[in-house]
């Protein structure tokens, strides 16, 4: 956590003097999941299975309508379960800097009032979610949403 600098003015110590500020900065890969067919074609009852794969899944350049390759993929046969393996895919990954900026002001001997400024997402980076992986939605391999956007949150308490 850093500190602000000592001034050597009263006031200009009481007004930007004492000041802390932290941040936080994230990177990850995406998340990994599974391809689905959407449909019971195994017949097990269950309508978890997988497609089969038939192409390399990986495009060169995804985009948010098309984050994998679609046409690497067909329906699962009656009676199979397909081989498309589980966690096959992986989605976009992420990069935030969260800030927080807090001071504490003395009333009296004891007591304190203590302003705290946070910003989650400070840059507004977009972090998307997964696309959808599942071969019969007319959404198969888009990315449709996304996590949450800048947000920021202030907060007096009063210290005794």
């Amino acid at each position: 956590m850093g500190l602000s600098p000592h001034f050597h003015g009263i006031w200009a110590q009481r007004l930007l003097g004492g000041w802390e500020v932290s941040g936080i900065i994230g990177k990850r890969t995406g998340y990994w999941f599974s391809p689905t067919a959407g449909l019971d074609n195994s017949l097990s009852g269950v309508g978890a299975d997988r497609p089969n794969v038939v192409g390399n899944p990986v495009l060169s350049n995804p985009t948010l309508n098309a984050w994998f390759n679609k046409s690497a993929f067909q329906a699962n046969a009656p009676g199979t379960f397909g081989n498309a393996g589980r966690n096959s895919l992986q989605g976009p990954g992420a990069f935030t800097f969260d800030s927080a900026l807090m001071r504490e002001f003395a009333v009296t001997e004891g007591h304190h009032i203590q302003f705290r400024a946070e910003a989650f997402n400070i840059l507004n980076h977009p972090t998307f979610a997964n696309p959808s992986g599942t071969l019969n939605s007319a959404n198969f391999g888009r990315i449709l949403s996304a996590n949450d956007p800048r947000i920021m949150q202030f907060a007096l308490k009063y210290l005794f």
